[in-house]
């Protein structure tokens, strides 16, 4: 058991330190590059840091607060998308179900931007990491009710938490 966990951690763990090393001294596009580079979603990742004027001066920690509060907005934005269609809901079903995705992104956002950013401001990034999972476990849950109207919202969202998770990870 100790093994598969150390076989499935260590490439991450490499990952990880390949590009700490070599963007240690990079800031702006050039680590932006190489920081979205090994994400699963580079295109979602180099979008969303290059959209913050900050990520321009930003190091590896800057890009990672820049994720976590990007985080946050995604999903309160999500959450306003949820908001949206549960005041349109034509039965209680539907509105019980949007309202289930509202209430999880809403609650989640505030927990990144409260607790999510106390963590990484007191260099815990492991714990700073916890309301990013959350927000995981909140996209599959809100999935799984087949709402279509949260189908590319979702997606969006649940490509740039994996993001988020990978770029938090640099700093373990």
């Amino acid at each position: 058991m100790g093994i598969k966990l150390l076989a499935v951690s260590l490439p991450l763990l490499v990952i990880s330190i390949a590009v700490i090393s070599t963007a240690a001294d990079e800031k702006g596009e050039p680590l932006i590059t190489k920081t979205c580079g090994g994400t699963e979603f580079p295109d979602v990742c180099t979008s969303a840091l290059e959209s913050d004027p900050r990520s321009s001066s930003a190091d590896v920690k800057g890009l990672s607060r820049i994720a976590l509060e990007f985080s946050a907005t995604k999903a309160k934005e999500a959450a306003g998308v949820a908001y949206k269609l549960m005041q349109n809901s034509s039965d209680y079903g539907d509105w019980s179900k949007r309202t289930t995705c509202f209430d999880g992104y809403n609650f989640t956002a505030d927990r990144i931007k409260g607790e999510g950013l106390q963590y990484f401001e007191e260099g815990k990034y492991e714990k700073s990491h916890q309301p990013v999972n959350l927000l995981t476990d909140d996209i599959k849950f809100c999935t799984s009710f087949g709402v279509p109207q949260l189908v590319e919202t979702n997606t969006m969202l649940s490509r740039f938490t994996s993001v988020v998770k990978t770029i938090l990870h640099l700093l373990f």
